[in-house]
């Protein structure tokens, strides 16, 4: 007979329901902490094993620096009372309108009056769409992000929900989001270049990342651990790696060149350094580097090879499989690992780094610019291919990394020169080049 006790877990909507940013404030400031602290321990222990969303470090130090302010404006035991008066929506949404006339009004008057979530409402259909055309006052914005902030530590559920809903112009749930956080990623484009707005989604998106993880563990913990079926914590890990790497590319892909940006470069720079601080903080918590080896197995586009090195810190780990990758069967992926580890050894010129180097990095290149024949030896004649041509320039930076590695690399370089067809021949060959150079991945 089977002792083990089938463990029944609280619906979902019921979890949803729980104003638990509201208890543990008001734990937390009422008679200034006293009159809980024999239970504020557990009871805050309790909260994070079920909400882990809510207790992430940025609103934390955001809280500290409020708290320690002179200004009483941020104290915590404040904000479910008026600053400065008890505004209706109707007239707070009149004020919010004179967004482009009375700068000072909006901002002393309706930023500072906090009355949760019809408030929070009215604030962000008022004053995000002017946000995102880059039509506000850089006050209103600033007080925009503060308040908004401040709103998340009171509402961050509903919060959450309705900012991903006005800029997706959808009626989603927060268990649809939960569900799918992908969703967000269908937000206005233009967010993804404001600097006020962007780090507002990108920690939406965190949060969302959190939840959904936690509920999938959960629901496996509660509904399948002690099942009889073959369900085991790798499918779930497999499942939740899956969900972070195509969230990863998608992060990437924002970072793209638009046609568009060429008018304001220095939007396309803020968001992708603020991008990349996001990817960085999901590397760091990848202890075995298993989301990082997926992504870079999967490869992305390589115009993004040198940002990616100079704005993550955490991308040095590429190197710890880079010999791997370029030992893939498809060229792509070759191609891209010798990028990516010529980038990296500019970055950081190590000693280890330059023996993988000489024995992966630069023999492949050899490999497939003389690709291995049907015979399984490898070609006397050079195969030109848009393939080899990618991987050249990459070498470039290998050289400035380790000048005295290139004298090896000019050698291989003859090589490829000496071995290349006559035009000729070239253009003979001009049909067939690319599935040649897809026999290189052995």
């Amino acid at each position: 007979m089977n002792n083990v006790r089938e463990q029944k877990a609280y619906s979902l909507d019921l979890f949803d329901r729980i104003p638990i940013r509201f208890i543990l404030n008001h734990v937390e400031s009422y008679q200034s902490g006293n009159a809980y602290k024999s239970i504020y321990s557990d009871m805050l222990a309790l909260s994070a094993n079920l909400y882990p969303e809510l207790f992430d470090i940025q609103s934390f130090l955001i809280q500290e620096g409020r708290d320690s302010a002179v200004d009483s404006l941020w104290q915590i035991k404040t904000v479910y009372r008026d600053w400065k008066k008890n505004l209706t929506t109707t007239e707070l949404e009149q004020l919010l309108g004179q967004w482009e006339t009375n700068v000072s009004t909006v901002v002393d008057e309706t930023i500072a009056t906090v009355h949760v979530q019809d408030h929070a409402l009215c604030m962000l259909s008022t004053l995000v769409p002017p946000c995102l055309d880059g039509k506000l006052d850089t006050r209103i914005a600033e007080a925009l992000t503060s308040t908004w902030e401040t709103y998340n530590r009171i509402i961050p559920h509903a919060l959450w929900t309705m900012t991903i809903n006005l800029l997706t112009s959808g009626t989603y749930t927060m268990n649809d989001l939960i569900q799918d956080p992908h969703i967000a990623f269908k937000s206005d484009p233009r967010i993804f270049r404001s600097e006020q707005l962007l780090p507002i989604w990108l920690h939406v998106l965190s949060c969302l990342r959190t939840t959904s993880k936690h509920r999938i563990w959960k629901r496996y913990h509660t509904k399948f651990l002690n099942a009889n079926n073959r369900f085991n914590s790798r499918n779930v890990l497999a499942l939740t790696n899956a969900q972070d790497t195509v969230m990863l590319q998608l992060l990437l892909e924002l970072c793209l060149v638009k046609p568009h940006d060429k008018y304001n470069t220095h939007a396309l720079e803020r968001s992708r350094k603020l991008i990349c601080e996001f990817i960085h903080t999901i590397f760091i918590d990848d202890r075995e580097s298993i989301l990082t080896k997926i992504l870079h197995f999967q490869t992305y586009s390589t115009d993004l090879i040198p940002m990616v090195v100079e704005l993550i810190p955490s991308i040095y780990t590429v190197f710890n499989f880079v010999s791997e990758l370029t030992r893939q069967p498809q060229v792509e992926k070759q191609v891209f690992g010798i990028l990516i580890a010529c980038h990296l050894c500019e970055k950081y010129p190590l000693e280890p780094y330059l023996i993988t180097a000489e024995k992966h990095i630069l023999p492949r290149l050899l490999r497939i610019a003389f690709p291995v024949t049907r015979e399984g030896q490898p070609s006397n004649a050079c195969v030109p291919s848009e393939f080899l041509v990618k991987a050249i320039p990459g070498f470039v930076h290998l050289a400035r990394a380790f000048p005295h590695f290139g004298i090896q690399i000019l050698r291989a370089f003859e090589d490829i020169r000496k071995g290349l067809p006559e035009p000729r021949q070239f253009i003979g060959q001009e049909g067939n080049r690319f599935k040649s150079s897809g026999a290189s991945g052995s």
